[in-house]
């Protein structure tokens, strides 16, 4: 039988490791390097993007604050310049209730100072004309003849 030993021949070994060394040198240099520092930049590039992103909701937070204190300023002054004109026009539509009273009221008197002047005047003749049928009545049940 043959001699087959499990040691291997350092002189091989040695031939096939310099290859491979030089290989993973020219592999480190060529690609891992690059691509390490591609890596690196891209994931720099993210953390930019992230931070200018989160500066940008910042910006956008503080600008939807004065845009917001603004919309409420404006429905304040607006809401005021709308009780303001609510009460002029209930000031003027009580002048013109004012003033309709007034004139009804005026119309009112007149009206009671001219029915009492009738009721007055329809009293004085009544009273004339009851004397007067009160006299007939009397002539009459008394047998005079007039």
């Amino acid at each position: 039988m043959a001699d087959i030993s499990f040691m291997p021949n350092p002189v091989v070994v040695g031939l096939q490791t310099v290859p491979f060394l030089l290989t993973l040198g020219g592999l480190h240099y060529l690609i891992f390097q690059p691509m390490l520092a591609y890596l690196e930049g891209r994931e720099d590039a993210i953390d930019g993007a992230r931070k200018r992103a989160a500066e940008l909701e910042g910006a956008l937070a503080g600008k939807a604050g004065a845009y917001e204190d603004k919309v409420r300023a404006t429905r304040q002054a607006l809401a005021a310049e709308r009780a303001a004109a609510r009460a002029r026009t209930v000031a003027e539509a009580d002048a013109v209730v004012a003033q309709a009273r007034a004139a009804a009221e005026a119309r009112v008197a007149a009206a009671v100072v001219e029915i009492g002047a009738q009721r007055d005047a329809a009293r004085s003749g009544l009273a004339a004309q009851a004397h007067g049928l009160a006299d007939r009545i009397a002539d009459q049940v008394l047998g005079r003849t007039a």
